[in-house]
C-alpha cells in the first residue's frame, strides 16, 4: 500500500509574522520539515503544496517534494486539488490532508491510522476527546471523488462525504498553532523563522518541547481546535 502525505502550506498566513511552513517548531526544523519527518517515519510519501512564498518554501526545504498551487488565492480547495492530482499521478493508494501548521503529530498515530484504514475503500479521520482532527485519509477512491467534488472550503466538502472518525489518544491530531498568540503560549517567544537548512543540527538553537494538551490548557478545553486553514 503506497501512502502519500499531503502537508498543505499554500495559504497567507495573515496571522502569523511569517510563512506557516518556514517557522521554527522542533529543535532547528520548520512546520513543514517537522511534519516531512513525521510522515517520514510513517513509511509515507510526503508531498507540500505551496503557494504564497513558493520560492521561499523552495529554497528552505530543498529535499522535499513540492508543487506549486498556481490558484491559492481563489479557494482552499484549488490547493487541495493541486494535491491530490500529484498524490494519485504518483500511484498513491492512501492519500493524508494534513495542514501545515499542526506539526504535533506523532509519527506513531499515523502508523495507527494507516493500519486501521487498511484497504477500505472510505475516508478516516482521527478525533481527540470527541473533536475532529488531521490528517484525513482517504482511499484512491475517496480521493479522486474529493478532487471532483464542488466546494471551496475542504471541510466543507468532507462533510458531504462518508467519513469515519476514529479516537485516539494523540492530543497533536486537533493542535493548531494558527496564530501568534498560540505560538507564544506553547514556545515561550513570538513567532520565529527555523534556521536555513545548512545550520540545522549545528546544537547551536534551543529546542522547543513538543506540543502536549497540558503545554496548552491542561485538557481542560483550551486546546486550539483543528481545521485546515487557509490563512
Amino acid at each position: 500500500m503506497k501512502a502519500v502525505a499531503i502537508i498543505l502550506a499554500s495559504g497567507e498566513a495573515r496571522r502569523m509574522a511569517h510563512p506557516k511552513a518556514l517557522i521554527l517548531h522542533e529543535g532547528d526544523k520548520s512546520f513543514l520539515q517537522s511534519l516531512a519527518s513525521t510522515f517520514g517515519k510513517a513509511s509515507c510519501q510526503v508531498l507540500g503544496v505551496v503557494g504564497k512564498d513558493a520560492e521561499a518554501v523552495r529554497e528552505q526545504h530543498p529535499g522535499l517534494d513540492l508543487v506549486e498551487s498556481e490558484q491559492w488565492r481563489d479557494s482552499q480547495m484549488a490547493s487541495v486539488k493541486v494535491g491530490l492530482e500529484a498524490a494519485l499521478e504518483a500511484g498513491a493508494d492512501v492519500v493524508l490532508l494534513h495542514p501545515v501548521d499542526m506539526p504535533a503529530l506523532r509519527a506513531t498515530t499515523v502508523k495507527s491510522l494507516l493500519k486501521l484504514m487498511g484497504d477500505a475503500d472510505e475516508a478516516l479521520r482521527p478525533e481527540f476527546e470527541g473533536a475532529p482532527g488531521w490528517p484525513v485519509l482517504l482511499s484512491r477512491s475517496s480521493a479522486q471523488r474529493l478532487h471532483d467534488a464542488d466546494g471551496d472550503q475542504l471541510e466543507a466538502v468532507l462533510k458531504g462525504m462518508k467519513v469515519r472518525r476514529v479516537p485516539m489518544k494523540d492530543p497533536g491530531v486537533i493542535v493548531n498553532i494558527n496564530g501568534p498568540e498560540t505560538y507564544e503560549r506553547l514556545f515561550g517567544s513570538e513567532p520565529k523563522l527555523a534556521p536555513p537548512p545548512k545550520r540545522r543540527g549545528s546544537g547551536k538553537r534551543g529546542s522547543p518541547a513538543l506540543t502536549t494538551v497540558t503545554d496548552i490548557g491542561g485538557g481542560s478545553g483550551s486546546v486550539p481546535m483543528a481545521a485546515a486553514s487557509d490563512d
